[in-house]
């Protein structure tokens, strides 16, 4: 083998490493805030009747912002499934420990008989911002079984720690965190309408 050919072979050779050293695509999921096993003794039932996200939010790649008002997404850092099915399955799971009940409905998972309690959310923001910390906006309402408004405010929190821009898991992770906050200020405003 000549020189040239040598050296050609060693350079296929480095692309093929590199390829096979490519980590891929990483996928990531919100997960509820379970605390500790609980008993399910209350009767009271609600439906998450509406949840909505922004529009840029509805990608499969994970959103994060800069100082210069530019959302970036990451291509090789994606959720692994619709992030508004994702919120909605989440804040139920976090709503059946909190509200210590198992009738909490979703549009996905619909309970069998009629609400006590009905929850439109409206979520805003809910991204790593520029600043390192993960922030969840959000508005939302507290409907009566009958439709009726009951309560309707906002809820704005940022996550405790600075996050880097490269630690997705560490984003999600406080995403997940935040999600757990908002749902024990849905469940304290509940069971004061009980």
């Amino acid at each position: 083998m000549n020189h040239t050919g040598k050296l050609l072979l060693v350079c296929l050779l480095a692309l093929l490493n590199a390829c096979s050293s490519d980590p891929g695509t990483s996928y990531y999921l919100l997960e509820p805030v379970i605390e500790a096993p609980l008993e399910l003794e209350s009767d009271v039932s609600l439906e998450i009747l509406d949840l909505e996200i922004p529009q840029y939010m509805e990608r499969f790649q994970i959103a994060s912002r800069r100082a210069d008002n530019q959302v970036v997404f990451s291509s090789s850092n994606q959720w692994g499934e619709n992030l508004r099915k994702n919120i909605s399955r989440v804040l139920a799971r976090n709503l059946i420990h909190e509200l210590e009940s198992p009738a909490v409905g979703t549009q996905g998972s619909r309970l069998s008989k009629p609400a006590d309690f009905k929850a439109k959310v409206y979520i805003e923001r809910f991204e790593r911002g520029a600043d390192g910390y993960v922030h969840l906006v959000a508005r939302w309402q507290l409907l009566a079984g009958n439709s009726q408004t009951i309560f309707s405010g906002s809820y704005s929190s940022s996550g405790q720690n600075r996050i880097d821009a490269r630690d997705y898991a560490g984003t999600v992770a406080a995403m997940s965190a935040l999600l757990g906050e908002f749902s024990r200020e849905i469940a304290r405003e509940v069971r004061s309408a009980q």
